[in-house]
């Protein structure tokens, strides 16, 4: 009986190890080049790349809210000039898509 349970265990391990997130190298590559290559904030710059690798690399278990959320951050953040800005729009995406009130 022991042994099933081992079994069961490294078959459920083995579809788990093999389920991986809908990686698109060239979106994500896309990304960077259209919205992180004219940012002035080295803070936005950095909430953008984090923004397209959640998009377009570590996808996987991304929740729609995660999705818009890391969206607004890239429709809004690429003009942001200072550190201030960035992080009331990061601030502003957040509570917009994230809250527990959406």
């Amino acid at each position: 009986m022991a042994m099933n349970k081992y079994k069961i265990f490294f078959v459920l391990l083995f579809i788990a190890g093999n389920v991986q997130a809908k990686e698109d190298k060239a979106a994500y590559q896309d990304c960077i080049l259209q919205y992180v290559t004219g940012t002035e904030d080295p803070s936005a710059a950095s909430m953008l790349t984090h923004a397209c690798n959640q998009l377009y690399v570590d996808n996987f278990m991304l929740s729609e809210k995660d999705a818009n959320y890391n969206q607004c951050l890239l429709d809004y953040l690429p003009d942001s000039k200072n550190r201030a800005v960035s992080m009331k729009v990061k601030q502003t995406c957040n509570e917009k898509h994230r809250s527990f009130f959406n």
